[in-house]
């Protein structure tokens, strides 16, 4: 059949199944947006931070995102249907460039998928993607070594992204890692303020530790914007009212759980249209 011709039927049978699956059962729910989703438990608490640091240093890198779902079962949905539905929720990859991949394996279903944006499709052609389950993921995953074959899957995909001229990382994207350290440092300057306010009374001092968070934020996020925003935390705090004894912070403002949930990974707006391969093992 036509690659075209494929590609529409699958679209169009996205359209129409979800009217058609609620009048038997509910879709799965989609999991939050991360580099490693895992809700079978196969990988173990090392791998998926080694995998999950693969990925975040290669879309560091070079901007594309990839990404690695496993879950028990599409169902009723075929792994087709729920892998766009996936892409249009996360919307992996950069907007306009839409070079994003997503790695499905529904592995009760025992049937995996490679999802790819447009902007990959000449990167990664629809055969490229079947080879890659075929010769590279599924013969680790019927030896049961799922890790062994993701590992290998995404490198494989990483490999054929770097050989597409895609548009380089912007200043801004690369630095956008860097705010989401705002929340965890304005958390522990809150922390060790709280305690020097309580000694420090000289105006000379409080500007000293001032000048030394700016330079401090600025060395350890390479944005010398968060260093000023730490410094004017910084000052705020150390010329608050409130006594020696700790009066005036009840800590009601932080909450050790708020603004930081340690993940911070989101699509970049990026575009699919049925790109990509399935396989089953």
């Amino acid at each position: 059949m036509n690659k075209s011709v494929t590609k529409i039927l699958i679209l169009f049978s996205i359209v129409v199944s979800p009217f058609l699956g609620a009048l038997a059962q509910d879709i799965q729910p989609l999991p939050p947006p991360a580099y490693v989703t895992d809700q079978t438990s196969t990988l173990s608490n090392q791998q998926k931070t080694s995998l999950t640091a693969k990925l975040e240093n290669f879309e560091n890198e070079k901007g594309s995102q990839v990404v690695v779902v496993i879950i028990s079962s599409t169902g009723p949905e075929e792994i087709e249907q729920y892998g766009i539905r996936l892409a249009e929720e996360w919307k992996i990859g950069r907007k306009n460039i839409d070079d994003g991949v997503i790695l499905i394996v529904a592995k009760d279903d025992r049937e995996l998928r490679i999802e790819v944006g447009y902007g990959l499709e000449g990167a990664i052609p629809d055969a490229y993607a079947k080879r890659i389950i075929e010769n590279v993921i599924i013969p680790n995953f019927r030896q049961g070594q799922f890790y062994t074959g993701i590992d290998a899957g995404t490198d494989a995909i990483i490999s054929l992204i770097l050989g597409e001229d895609l548009p380089a990382v912007t200043s801004e994207q690369s630095s956008s890692d860097s705010f989401e350290l705002i929340p965890v440092g304005m958390f522990i300057m809150f922390i060790v303020i709280a305690i020097l306010r309580a000694f420090v009374k000289k105006k000379s001092v409080k500007f000293g530790i001032a000048g030394g968070v700016l330079l401090l934020g600025w060395l350890i996020s390479g944005v010398i914007f968060i260093g000023v925003i730490f410094s004017i935390f910084s000052l705020i705090m150390l010329f608050a009212s409130g006594s020696g004894r700790g009066g005036g912070f009840s800590g009601g403002g932080f909450s050790s759980g708020g603004g930081f949930s340690g993940g911070g990974f989101s699509g970049g707006g990026g575009s699919f249209g049925g790109g990509g391969a399935s396989g089953s093992w």
